[in-house]
């Protein structure tokens, strides 16, 4: 008797394996992401309204967001290019 219960308790492992519990899972997959996107959403037709033109351009919108990380000392300096072009002293001919 014990040897027929253990075939059976590991042929009802064996079987529980292979039971499809895909379906149930793919019909809610990303419903959290959603649902989180959703609350961050203030208002979802603001987009369909604003349809204005910019109020400030890009190169003031540039200058302003430098001049505002150069106050706190986090600005990344680029370098500085040269006006005159670099002239090659080795002589290659």
């Amino acid at each position: 008797m014990k040897h027929t219960s253990a075939i059976i308790v590991t042929a009802a492992a064996c079987l529980a394996g292979c039971v499809n519990t895909s379906p149930g899972w793919d019909s809610s997959f990303g419903d959290a992401a959603r649902q989180a996107r959703a609350l961050q959403v203030i208002d979802p037709d603001a987009p369909s309204r604003n349809t204005g033109a910019p109020l400030a351009d890009g190169k003031a919108v540039a200058g302003a967001q430098k001049a505002y990380a150069k106050s706190y000392g986090y600005a990344v300096e680029e370098p500085k290019q040269s006006a005159l072009p670099v002239i090659s002293t080795t002589g290659g001919r």
